[in-house]
């Protein structure tokens, strides 16, 4: 490991071990750092690791001086995404065109901005970190500059019980209650023809959790239980889910929260 390195463990290929992945600066490449992931070879409570592979955009490896990572699904479409801090101060957004299990980032980037469209900017040295700060059931963003001061992004874009998309496929969006829930969940919607469904639950960095529904359903309305659990049937920690619904190729979001 070189200068400055940066530690965020990630389940990286959805294989149900936790992997390592760090940013660095590379001594190497002059005033820049790589992004090195190492997968774990042995369990989670063992964990081992070989040789490491560099993350690449847009089949490059991605170059950026004092680069500090971080995976969540930022957009919330399923899928985690690649979050990076860096010596100027800024944060920058690679989202991911891939899969869970084989993420895909173009060279084309975002930085990270509010809502008034004021660059995120602490000047030197950012280093991010998603929580759920205020307890209103979203994530919020905690970074840090090496003045040594902690700033909070409060996350007021997402409230945790709200349609992302409906489309024409959907007589009535997706409709969960309780929400938040401490146990089990009535999932409802409504469907204008016969069609193939398909629902999926993520966790936040967008690792598929559970997949209660994949079949074919008629026209008309449907509903089922969730208890809250994975797809190996263990109780899910709390947190926020996002979850959704596709059918003909028309997708509608939630968020829901768990809660004990």
């Amino acid at each position: 490991m070189n200068y400055n390195s940066c530690p965020f463990i990630i389940d990286w290929n959805e294989d149900g071990k936790k992997d390592l992945m760090t940013g660095e600066q590379s001594p190497m490449s002059g005033n820049a750092g790589n992004i090195r992931l190492y997968l774990n070879e042995g369990t989670n409570e063992a964990p081992a690791f070989g040789d490491y592979s560099l993350i690449n955009a847009g089949g490059s490896p991605i170059y950026i001086y004092r680069v500090n990572p971080v995976v969540y699904d930022l957009n919330m479409d399923g899928r985690k995404d690649l979050i990076v801090g860096n010596s100027n101060g800024q944060v920058y957004f690679y989202k991911n065109s891939g899969t869970n299990a084989a993420p895909q980032f173009n060279t084309t980037r975002d930085t990270l901005k509010t809502r008034d469209g004021v660059t995120i900017d602490v000047s030197v040295g950012s280093r991010i970190h998603f929580v759920d700060w205020t307890g209103d059931g979203d994530l919020d963003m905690l970074i840090s500059g090496y003045d040594g001061f902690v700033e909070l992004y409060e996350n007021s874009s997402i409230t945790g019980v709200e349609d992302r998309e409906t489309q024409t496929i959907f007589l009535a969006g997706l409709d969960i209650s309780p929400n938040p829930i401490t146990e089990n969940a009535l999932f409802a919607y409504s469907l204008e023809r016969p069609t193939y469904v398909v629902v999926n639950i993520y966790s936040v960095d967008g690792r598929l959790v559970a997949a209660p529904i994949s079949q074919f359903e008629t026209r008309g309305q449907h509903q089922f239980i969730w208890q809250g659990r994975d797809a190996q049937g263990r109780t899910l920690p709390v947190g926020i889910y996002h979850v959704s619904l596709t059918a003909d190729s028309e997708t509608t979001t939630k968020s829901i929260i768990i809660t004990r």
